[in-house]
């Protein structure tokens, strides 16, 4: 294996390796399944040190050796360079049956598996009808919930990660001006921290004029719109190293200063932001966090993005909207917040009758005297290209 690959020390893939076997042996099971793709990627690769890009299966039994199967022959000589487990395979022709001759292998034929991430329901028919006798739990949020308190190796990433992300919002603001287009904003912002080592997380963008909004809401997937002047840019940026990435949220006014109604809305989305970090500490509620988000709708706004979510090597629980805007997944209010657990607050306060909103937020982790932002980009709503 290379020694110029970014990776966590044996002892702290030691430390993942060691919660997993108590988790499995505490809720009696004979191993774990990991299914992950392009989606769910950070389940198999907080365990192995490897990012699926095609169908992947992580076999992680009670008793022996994991195995790693990645189905695209071509990935495989970069699994096993970059894997901390030293069984990774080819998937061959079909991943669920070699799914199933390696769980035969060791000797996990009847008992319970815990299985996490989206399984193809094809390979599932598969491994089910060679394993009669073998149960299936769904132990996805269980899993997960093991890493949602971070060591300070992961802190130490995401503070890296943190950096690239202010980068990126630096460059952004640097090139933002009228005449340029959304597609060169994407590309000044990944150049930012590529060079670096840096490693993409996303990069939201919304642009809209002030005087006539079309979007209140950083945009998936940008277009080649170009800027002008009264225009303003809303955005949701993150850039990291290894799956840890910071997250930053700042709006910028492109040409000269802001509306007086974006500037309220603004005003508002920042006095909420500081009311939920200021109540953000050990020992502190879900619904501590909700009753200060309670002000977004007492000014007459309200949200559309997520108001909080945990995150580092993944988007974590707990995920928090507004009483007024929840899901039904939404956690109960006496959920807990622990030290060391690394979470993005991000009031997204948009006006639905006037179209118009932004976001403000970062990246933040919960420290005994409360939370601390590892993102450093100046909290204001910017002015670019004036």
């Amino acid at each position: 294996m290379s020694g110029n690959l970014l990776r966590f020390s044996p002892a702290e893939y030691q430390r993942r390796a060691n919660l997993t076997q108590a988790w499995l042996e505490e809720n009696d099971l004979d191993a774990l399944v990991v299914y992950a793709s392009t989606y769910g990627g950070d389940n198999v690769r907080w365990l192995t040190g490897f990012r699926p890009r095609h169908d992947t299966y992580l076999i992680w039994p009670q008793a022996g050796e994991p195995a790693l199967l990645t189905q695209l022959f071509n990935h495989v000589p970069n699994a096993q360079r970059v894997s901390v487990i030293s069984d990774v395979r080819w998937g061959g022709p079909d991943s669920a049956i070699t799914l199933a001759n390696i769980l035969q292998e060791q000797g996990i034929t009847r008992g319970q598996v815990g299985l996490v991430g989206r399984m193809p329901y094809l390979d599932y028919q598969t491994v089910s009808a060679t394993l009669p006798k073998l149960g299936w739990t769904d132990a996805g949020k269980d899993y997960v919930s093991l890493r949602l308190v971070k060591s300070a190796e992961e802190l130490a990433w995401l503070r890296q990660g943190a950096a690239h992300t202010d980068a990126a919002m630096a460059a952004l603001a640097k090139v933002a001006r009228p005449g340029v287009s959304e597609h060169e904003l994407a590309a000044a912002i990944e150049a930012a921290y590529t060079a670096g080592g840096g490693e993409h997380g996303i990069h939201f963008l919304s642009t809209t004029p002030m005087a006539a909004p079309q979007s209140y809401v950083p945009a998936q997937t940008q277009s080649s719109r170009t800027l002008v002047k009264g225009d303003v840019i809303i955005s949701e940026l993150s850039a990291g190293v290894g799956g840890y990435a910071g997250q930053i949220h700042r709006p910028l006014a492109v040409g000269g200063e802001p509306t007086g109604h974006y500037r309220h809305i603004y005003e508002v989305a920042l006095a909420a932001y500081h009311r939920i970090v200021a109540v953000l500490r050990p020992g502190a509620t879900v619904g501590q966090v909700l009753a200060a988000a309670d002000y977004i709708e007492e000014q007459g706004l309200t949200v559309c993005d997520d108001l909080v979510h945990g995150y580092g090597m993944g988007y974590l629980p707990p995920v928090l909207r507004t009483r007024q805007t929840a899901h039904s997944r939404q956690p109960a209010e006496d959920v807990t917040f622990q030290e060391n657990m690394a979470v993005v607050v991000q009031p997204n306060v948009y006006d639905p009758a006037s179209g118009a909103g932004l976001q403000v937020g970062n990246l933040l982790v919960i420290t005994p005297d409360g939370a601390e932002s590892l993102q450093t980009y100046p909290m204001e709503f910017g002015v670019c290209g004036a």
